[in-house]
């Protein structure tokens, strides 16, 4: 199986929308370009997210 090298997925995904953001970590900005190609399961998505918040606030709670 072939890998995708950065170039052929900004070819890709060049059409596809854009979110450009700006973050400073340890005093180094990085940007960072999010192409939204749609290929996630939204379900499984925010069922995951709702999943580890759950289990992070249940795991908070019994430690205190």
């Amino acid at each position: 199986m072939k890998k995708t090298t950065l170039n052929e997925l900004n070819e890709m995904y060049e059409n596809a929308p854009q979110r450009t953001a700006e973050y400073e970590i340890d005093g180094k900005m990085f940007i960072v370009t999010s192409h939204f190609v749609g290929n996630k399961n939204l379900d499984k998505v925010l069922y995951d997210i709702a999943f580890r918040r759950a289990c992070e606030e249940t795991l908070k709670e019994m430690s205190a």
